[in-house]
């Protein structure tokens, strides 16, 4: 689990470097669930849930991709997280959807089956409910990578990719889409075109600044919004609660 995550968007020395070219005007006011839940993993991983999907918002994403930028420890887990977060909070029915292909891993973390997921369902005909996996006594539902990522080459030029995509933000309320690697791989920058928008995730004292411009600006080019970056085994060089202060 992250111990410490940084909201990069909300901290003065990395504003510019990923300021979205269009963000909703939000209202200072969150909207709250109807009665508290407990936060799953950190304090900043729940309130990640409140800035970019909680917030009034004449546009709330609903659909969105969680890019790790190069080789994040837990990429995987701020994804998951947010989503168990974004179902507690909300009530709503929530589906985290495995993106990255060549290393699938979200199927892992919620301990289903892989035999039949997206790639099955880009591929075969049916409604997706064939191809989702709901969690038991959850409104969380996973979609995992399937038994066909061999094929992933074919898959990201179909328009069925899209279809299903479409099919998703039909059936659930929120749609987390996992995509490790966004520095290496096409598929990352296609899911961004077709989802509301992108959050960045970069690993403390590894990810260069070099590289997270060079995704960001990719990432402008293809007309993809970045909604948020989040800074992953964050350390504080003051005490944290100092530090929360400045």
């Amino acid at each position: 689990m992250s111990k410490n995550i940084e909201v990069l968007l909300r901290a003065k020395e990395t504003t510019e470097l990923f300021k979205p070219k269009s963000v909703p005007q939000k209202c200072s006011e969150p909207r709250l669930p109807s009665k508290p839940t407990e936060a799953v993993g950190s304090a900043e991983e729940a309130d990640l849930v409140q800035q970019v999907f909680l917030l009034p918002a004449r546009e709330v994403p609903r659909v969105v991709v969680f890019y790790g930028v190069g080789e994040v420890d837990g990429a995987i887990g701020i994804c998951a997280r947010a989503a168990e977060n974004l179902a507690n909070q909300t009530g709503s029915s929530v589906c985290v959807v495995e993106g990255h292909f060549h290393a699938p891993s979200v199927h892992g973390y919620f301990g289903v089956s892989n035999s039949r997921g997206l790639t099955d369902a880009i591929l075969e005909p049916g409604p997706i409910q064939d191809f989702v996996c709901p969690l038991p006594e959850s409104n969380l539902s996973v979609l995992s990578a399937g038994s066909r990522c061999g094929e992933a080459h074919a898959l990201w030029k179909s328009e069925s990719l899209r279809a299903r995509m479409e099919e998703l933000r039909s059936k659930f309320s929120y749609v987390l889409i996992y995509c490790s690697h966004a520095n290496r791989h096409v598929d990352a920058m296609l899911l961004g075109q077709i989802a509301d928008g992108v959050i960045l995730i970069l690993e403390s004292m590894v990810t260069r600044r070099e590289t997270a411009r060079t995704v960001k600006e990719n990432l402008d080019a293809a007309n993809v919004k970045i909604l948020a970056a989040v800074l992953n085994n964050h350390s504080y060089s003051i005490p944290e609660n100092l530090y929360r202060k400045l």
